[in-house]
């Protein structure tokens, strides 16, 4: 089976700078980051899903700002040389005065399809983070719609009423949400306040998920659970609004792909024919905008 996975990362330490990965011995809201400490090329990955991925997105991995084209352009190289790379979302800072600028230097390479700015981490580390104000990002992110580019959110639950409130005001953007929208509290009430938010951003026709980054949360992976949120996700958001992703290699920190494949699998078995290519491949392929041929299931 042939999937598409929608959210993975890349880097090459010797020509990005990624503080978070330079920093020996941090401890990270996803986990302790010392073992993926090192280059992961497009090999690496290559050699992590077996060649069970046909085509893939590769996410902004959080340079340094000065690096953000710089990232582009080595994830356009890797490309090149034939890594099954479909699109790109490029890293930019949407409260920047200079945002236009930004966007164009980025809408010169072919594979960017959209952009990341991180709204929120998690609750231990979004003190480091401006605070969200709605009014500072709706222009930006007009201005992103405008390019025909997409918005890859990542948010955590003391933000959604104030981010739902502003994405109200461009539903000319596609957006979605990365890595289940965050549920860190995965306790039965945590569960039920996550679902009440989701039928909210469900309702915006704009919006999307991705079912990824799940063992962040946990420090652990648990199947019955990621199917949990999955199912509910789908029903919520529909399949057509729902794609599969790794975050390969930082959820390589607590799982393998062949336990996420298992994962992934064990959903799509409690899903119809048509469902299951949906969240496979080709929510991701519609959303991204991907020019390559639908990989066959």
């Amino acid at each position: 089976m042939a999937f598409i996975d929608s959210h993975h990362h890349l880097w090459e330490l010797n020509k990005v700078c990624y503080p978070w990965l330079e920093a020996r011995g941090s401890e990270r809201f996803f986990g302790q980051p010392d073992p993926i400490r090192k280059n992961y090329l497009p090999e690496d990955y290559r050699q992590d899903h077996q060649d069970n991925i046909r085509q893939s997105v590769h996410i902004q991995v959080g340079c340094i700002t000065e690096h953000n084209l710089r990232e582009t352009q080595l994830i356009e190289s890797y490309i090149e040389c034939g890594a099954p790379i479909a699109a790109i979302v490029a890293a930019v800072d949407v409260r920047s005065q200079n945002l236009a600028e930004q966007l164009a230097q980025q809408c010169q390479y072919p594979h960017i399809k959209g952009v990341r700015h991180m709204i929120g981490k998690s609750p231990d580390e979004n003190h480091q983070l401006p605070r969200f104000n709605g009014i500072e990002w709706i222009t930006g992110w007009e201005m992103i719609a405008d390019k025909q580019l997409s918005f890859d959110l990542q948010l955590t639950e003391e933000q959604y009423e104030s981010v739902f409130q502003a994405l109200q005001s461009v539903p000319q953007l596609n957006v979605v949400l990365c890595h289940f929208a965050s549920p860190w509290d995965q306790s039965e009430a945590g569960y039920q306040r996550w679902l009440k938010a989701m039928e909210k951003f469900a309702s915006l026709d704009n919006c999307f998920i991705k079912l990824s980054g799940f063992s962040m949360f946990t420090h652990s992976f648990n199947q019955a659970n990621f199917i949990k949120y999955g199912l509910a996700a789908i029903n919520l958001f529909g399949a057509n609004r729902c794609m599969l992703g790794s975050n390969f290699p930082v959820d390589k920190l607590h799982m393998s792909f062949t336990e996420l494949f298992k994962a992934w699998h064990g959903l799509g078995d409690k899903l119809d024919c048509q469902q299951k290519l949906q969240i496979n491949a080709e929510t991701a392929q519609r959303f991204y905008r991907m020019d390559h041929k639908q990989p066959e299931l």
